[in-house]
């Protein structure tokens, strides 16, 4: 186990796999900090779709043209 990887934040963990692909125990850490976080919203390719409309209903931003 690397302790390195357990002290390392989300954005960390993200650059560091742009850099060790092939790491699977931080590919593993990375998962769980994502897993961790409340209020996840998991959407499936299907609804990649409708992007543009899911976020203007959120009111994320400014719409999507």
């Amino acid at each position: 186990m690397n302790s390195n990887l357990e002290t390392m934040t989300k954005s960390e963990l993200k650059a560091y796999l742009l850099q060790y692909r092939d790491d699977l125990e931080a590919f593993r850490y990375l998962m769980d900090k994502i897993n961790s976080e409340p209020d996840q919203d998991f959407h499936s390719p299907d609804e990649a779709s409708n992007l543009s409309e899911f976020l203007s209903d959120r009111n994320y931003g400014k719409s999507v043209t």
